[in-house]
């Protein structure tokens, strides 16, 4: 039986004797998160009323004796949002259980992933045998707001799509999906691994498909004034309710001279425009949007780990 069929039909998973997973009610699951999950990351969330439980997650209760102790959210390879309820302690022992029985399931033996585990809660997961991602990350954000004045040096250009062979696309696609591949330090992001060119392009097709107007009149490219040259590139995607920044770049020899200072008091003027009243991003810890971020005003959120792997 494959790891998918084997958690629809779950309904009990055996850790120990006495220490069971039980399929739990999604809306009482949910009542029990917002109150006992990491509670700087539930302050964070874009959404005050935004569900925990997104496509394949299953919720599932910790029950010790008959009682719940605590819960996660189940997939076919990976958990997430895994808590307690006090006295009870979750540490190091009880997560290389939940790891080893999830592992087992489905007989394949595939590694199994804690996904965008606090910082705090990292030595707990790496005791029980997990091997964190090589970066942390974290949600930024602040309200959007109108900001007056323009780069001296730059034209700007907003993002538009047109119809293609029945299919969405920017008209700016390969212009903008090649200077992102050249340009965007680390992943626009920081997100890890190398991104191929065909990749790039694809990520481009899905914006354009899934974007709303609102996204696409706040994202565009930069282009110098003098050499009209294209200069930086900006994305701004909409997840879970709530614009993004999705992808930030700028040509080299222009950084620093306050491009992408001036895309993202675009996109925050554009937002504000709209009526959308937030912009969010995800950042690896250390990456220069950070820095960036912080001093136009977001504020940084918790610190998390992506991914943790399990596969011994």
């Amino acid at each position: 039986m494959d790891r998918k069929t084997w958690l629809k039909k779950a309904s009990t998973l055996k850790l120990t004797e006495s220490l069971h997973l039980c399929r739990a009610d999604a809306p009482e699951w949910e009542r029990y998160v917002h109150v006992y999950y990491h509670q700087a990351t539930i302050a964070f969330r874009c959404r005050e009323k935004e569900n925990f439980l997104s496509g394949g997650d299953e919720p599932f209760w910790l029950v010790k004796d008959q009682t719940v102790v605590g819960g996660l959210a189940l997939s076919p390879w990976a958990f997430r949002y895994f808590f307690t309820v006090p006295p009870f302690e979750g540490g190091a022992e009880v997560i290389r259980l939940i790891a080893q029985t999830l592992r087992r399931q489905g007989g394949n033996g595939l590694p199994i992933q804690a996904m965008e585990v606090p910082d705090g809660d990292a030595d707990n997961y790496i005791r029980a045998g997990f091997r964190p991602d090589p970066c942390r990350f974290r949600w930024m954000r602040r309200p959007t707001a109108v900001f007056e004045g323009e780069h001296p040096e730059m034209i700007w250009r907003r993002a538009e799509t047109a119809c293609d062979s029945g299919e969405t696309r920017l008209k700016l696609e390969r212009e903008a999906g090649l200077f992102l591949f050249k340009h965007a330090q680390g992943g626009e992001s920081g997100e890890r691994g190398a991104v191929s060119f065909p990749e790039t392009l694809l990520r481009l097709r899905e914006f354009a498909a899934q974007s709303p107007e609102a996204v696409l009149e706040a994202s565009g490219a930069a282009y110098d004034r003098a050499t009209h040259a294209l200069i930086g590139v900006c994305l701004i995607g909409y997840s879970e309710g709530c614009p993004v920044i999705e992808a930030l770049a700028v040509r080299p020899g222009f950084r620093g001279k306050g491009v992408a200072t001036n895309m993202l008091r675009r996109a925050l003027t554009a937002l504000a425009h709209r009526g959308e009243p937030m912009l969010r991003a995800r950042i690896a810890h250390g990456h220069p949007l950070e820095s960036l971020c912080h001093r136009l005003g977001f504020m940084p959120g918790p610190l998390f780990w992506p991914a943790m792997t399990f596969d011994r």
